[in-house]
């Protein structure tokens, strides 16, 4: 078997093991042996493991050689504790981005993702709403263009996700109030009024963080 064909497999078992875990159709706890695995993807335990190393090292799943996955249970405190991250974080990015000009470019894209969440809301697709709103936030940090930062967010992209989408089902209601919370972020953050972005992004993470914790 050629590298690029390793390489190949390695990461299709991967986006595929990720994706069942963040739709929540792995759950935490469960377990699956390297065989079941193997069974599932139609691969050799090679890229298999290669993809359960990575899961691990990601924080998605606790791997044991010879043994198989088990997925990582996100703790309360855990998920308390990276939305105290993101309200540190995200406030100060939002009241910065209020006092910047922003490309024209990047208000196109802040806008048509807006109007994509708004579909979502319509059509009340929870997971592509996820997904839009992930990219929503991810987008702000990018554009303020600290590397630290954005670095930081990406390590927690997929415990973020895993969470969202707790809070959305917890609360069916929630999706609508969360494309408000962001429409009125992105008008703060347009007039330039700094406090009440910030302010905003606080609210938004905070009301989040509460329907978790209820």
């Amino acid at each position: 078997m050629s590298g690029t064909t390793t390489v190949t497999l390695k990461e299709k078992a991967f986006a595929h093991l990720r994706q069942l875990i963040l739709n929540g159709e792995l759950k935490p706890g469960e377990v699956l042996t390297e065989r079941m695995l193997v069974e599932m993807l139609e691969m050799s335990r090679t890229p298999i493991r290669a993809a359960l190393e990575r899961l691990d090292a990601e924080g998605l799943a606790n791997y044991t050689p010879n043994k198989g996955l088990v997925v990582a249970e996100l703790s309360l405190r855990k998920a308390i504790d990276l939305y105290d991250y993101r309200i540190a974080m995200e406030c100060f990015v939002v009241r910065k981005l209020a006092s910047m000009e922003l490309e024209q470019k990047d208000l196109i894209w802040l806008e048509q993702n807006l109007q994509q969440q708004k579909q979502h809301v319509d059509q009340s697709d929870y997971a592509l709403f996820t997904e839009a709103d992930s990219q929503f936030h991810r987008k702000l940090v990018e554009i303020y263009a600290n590397s630290e930062i954005a670095q930081a967010m990406e390590r927690l992209q997929d415990q973020l996700y895993r969470i969202a989408i707790g809070v959305l089902r917890k609360d069916r209601t929630r999706i609508s109030v969360s494309y408000e919370d962001h429409a009125r972020i992105f008008q703060f953050i347009q007039a330039g009024e700094a406090d009440q972005a910030s302010q905003a992004m606080e609210q938004h993470l905070e009301f989040g963080k509460r329907i978790l914790i209820m």
